[in-house]
This record gives structure tokens, sequence and C-alpha cells, in this order.
């Protein structure tokens, strides 16, 4: 579902057309698995594991969630300090060049993960708490997940197996402590 071609910048500066993935963690492995089992009973199928990292792509139709535990990386960093939680979202965009641009512009402060050998690089910003913002501009008839995924060879059938109902995300919110509407 490509609808960005459309998009009135001059209303959605950014381009947005929608999430892409939402990235949650976990300190420890059995916060891990706590996470991959509550996907599984909403009706997600883990699909794919990443070629070189201890992550996890899960998917229920046009949604995605990724499931992170890499060592040494901002999401490991960041369940340390917010326990079991979402660690990162992707938007998807008209133009992530022109989307990271504008963040920027606009006070944003580039984040810059632990990138691996032959590891595709996705535009992204620091959110509220030290989260990641992601602007993707490859969905739809193309996508991110070629590159440092391995598919499972049946994954599709397992997702129709597994499926309940749910399409897509249709809004994200960030929760802040009192204070710290300036972070």
């Amino acid at each position: 579902m490509n609808t960005a071609l459309n998009i009135d910048y001059s209303i959605n500066p950014l381009g947005t057309d929608g999430f892409e993935f939402v990235e949650y963690t976990a300190a420890d492995e059995k916060g891990i698995a706590d996470l991959k089992a509550l996907f599984i009973s909403l009706g997600f199928t883990e699909v794919a594991k990443h070629r070189s990292k201890e992550v996890w792509l899960y998917r229920q139709n046009d949604i995605n969630f990724i499931v992170n535990s890499e060592p040494n990386s901002q999401s490991e960093a960041f369940a340390r300090i917010h326990g079991p939680s979402v660690c990162g979202m992707a938007f998807r965009v008209k133009d992530a060049t022109v989307a990271m641009k504008h963040a920027l512009a606009n006070g944003a402060k580039e984040f810059s993960g632990n990138l691996g050998a032959m590891e595709l690089k996705l535009p992204a910003v620091y959110g509220i708490g030290e989260s990641t913002l992601y602007f993707i501009d490859r969905y739809g008839d193309q996508n991110i997940y070629d590159v440092d995924f391995n598919f499972y060879p049946d994954f599709e059938e397992k997702m129709l197996a597994a499926q309940a109902g749910l399409f897509e995300v249709d809004h994200l919110t960030h929760n802040v402590m009192r204070g710290n509407m300036d972070v």
C-alpha cells in the first residue's frame, strides 16, 4: 500500500504515510521471551531473523513488529532504563532524505546505531527517552527487510494460519513523565 504519492507537504512536512514497524526490547531473555509469546498470542508470526544480530521480525498483515535483544545496542541501553518497552518506531514517508533533513532542521538529533557490514542504513533521529524514530521510504512493493533478514521458508503459511484480524497500526503515542516534555 503506497499512498504517499499525493502527500501535501504544507500540512504534512515529513511526508508521513503510516507506520513501517514498531521495535520492542526487554532487558533480559525472559522479557524477550515474554514479548515473543505476547505477539504470538495476538496473532503475529515470527517470519524472519536478522542475518547477524539478535533481532526478529514478527508480522500480521501490514503490521511489522521487531523484537531486538542485540547486546551493546541502543535497544539494550533503552531496556536497562525503561524495561520491556517500545525502543523505536518507523514512519513511512514519501522521501526519507527530505523527512530527515526536516527533522534535523527542527532540532532533532541524528541517531547513529551499531551498523554491521552490509546492513541497510535507515535514516533515524532520537525520540523521547532516547527511543529511535526511523524514516522509511521503501514500503509497499519495495521493502527494507530483504537486506538484513533471513525469512523462514514457510512464513506465509504460518501467517495465514495465525492471524487474528489485525491489519495496520493506525496511531501510536509517546507517554512522558511529568516535567519531561522538553527532552
